[in-house]
């Protein structure tokens, strides 16, 4: 019996994030997608149109299609576990967005109803796959900066309560979900950005102290919004062998979503952990611990007076990762690289436990970085993710 060279995909859920998925679906020809549905006919509709897509009558229509080998789980947090749960249920692998649930204990069943059914489940970000978390990854492990110290990782989506986010709208129409945004908070919604690519270069995480605060509450008064998550959080990550990152996530502070890895012999910058192509600067500190820093004149007045600006020789991606086929997407997100890595390895029956696992890690550290505003908390990690698969 000759394998398919694609597999099925369906996603559930139509907003505003899946126009982002489907716009870089055509990045990786592995999957194809069946058809999507929303329990809005009117969403559905419009996206179906879009996009030329088949839209299924109703959720189990979907989980019914033996087409349909992954459901891409895209509806608001809120929905994720219950979503998740009745695929896994109906005999399919799933790919979640990011959380993969609101609690620590759905993320655990599901686990256990995935483990125990033999399917796959895996849930966003993907952007520890990026080329430039890779190439972060690859100087690491090539100790282009000796043993690393410590991280900086920067969260920032700059004021976004001030701007007009009500006119924003999706490709398709969807508008940007504000509610979900502003209820869910920016950490559930954006903390595993940052929390993925530092456990792809640290290991896991062993330990959270938090801080996390509530500073605009009337952010949105013609939303009536319901109990709100922080729109600011200060976290210390504590990893193996000494290492901490200090990260901070709001959606109140100016843009920043930069990755800075220190060493003892120079640092490593990211200057954007959204965008995949993002550059990754190596800035030498010395020819080896205990010598004189050796920097121009230029370099420490730029250090001193604009210390946020990437200074340092360039590293060269690695190669194959495609990026160039997401140019002229409008983003440079590829949020279908996830799908794709769990599409690949039900193909090649590659196991799918350690994506899993980093699910599991990366919710429950934002869970603790997610602490009750106003009062510090230290937590200690319990879940320990194995590598993910490096044939992505």
């Amino acid at each position: 019996m000759t394998r398919s060279t694609t597999t099925g995909i369906a996603f559930i859920g139509c907003g505003f994030v899946a126009d982002l998925y489907t716009q870089t679906l055509s990045a990786h020809p592995g999957v194809r997608l069946t058809g999507v549905f929303d329990r809005d006919p009117a969403r559905l509709d419009a996206f179906a149109a879009y996009h030329g897509t088949r839209a299924y009558a109703d959720r189990a229509t979907l989980l019914a299609d033996p087409a349909v080998d992954i459901v891409v789980n895209l509806t608001n947090p809120s929905s994720h576990a219950d979503v998740t749960r009745a695929a896994l249920q109906a005999g399919k692998a799933v790919y979640s967005e990011k959380p993969l649930a609101t609690t620590l204990t759905d993320a655990l069943d599901l686990a256990d109803r995935a483990r125990a059914a033999g399917l796959g489940l895996a849930a966003a970000p993907c952007n520890h796959l990026s080329d430039a978390v890779q190439t972060l990854v690859m100087a690491l492990r090539a100790r282009r900066i000796g043993r690393p110290l410590l991280a900086h990782a920067e969260m920032d989506d700059g004021m976004i309560p001030g701007l007009r986010h009500g006119d924003w709208r999706s490709a398709s129409g969807a508008p940007w979900p504000a509610r979900d945004e502003f209820e869910t908070g920016c950490v559930m919604e954006h903390a595993g950005y940052q929390i993925a690519p530092l456990v792809s270069l640290f290991g896991p995480v062993r330990r959270v102290t938090t801080m996390a605060s509530l500073r605009l509450p009337d952010k949105a008064p013609h939303l009536a919004l319901g109990p709100q998550g922080p729109d600011l959080s200060f976290g210390v990550l504590d990893f193996d062998d000494g290492i901490t990152a200090r990260l901070t996530c709001s959606i109140l502070a100016p843009m920043n979503r930069s990755l800075r890895v220190v060493g003892e012999r120079g640092v490593l910058t990211l200057s954007d952990v959204w965008e995949y192509d993002s550059p990754v600067r190596l800035s030498l500190t010395g020819a080896g611990p205990g010598q004189r820093m050796r920097r121009g004149l230029e370099k420490r007045i730029l250090s001193r007076w604009a210390p946020g600006l990437m200074l340092g020789r360039r590293l060269p991606a690695p190669r194959g990762l495609g990026i160039g086929r997401l140019r002229g997407s409008g983003h440079r997100m590829d949020f279908g690289r996830g799908v794709a890595a769990l599409a690949r390895a039900l193909r090649t029956d590659a196991p799918t436990g350690p994506m899993l696992d980093l699910a599991i890690h990366v919710t429950e550290v934002t869970l603790a970085l997610q602490a009750t505003p106003g009062q510090p908390r230290v937590t200690e990690i319990t879940s320990d993710p194995s590598p993910w698969p490096q044939s992505f």
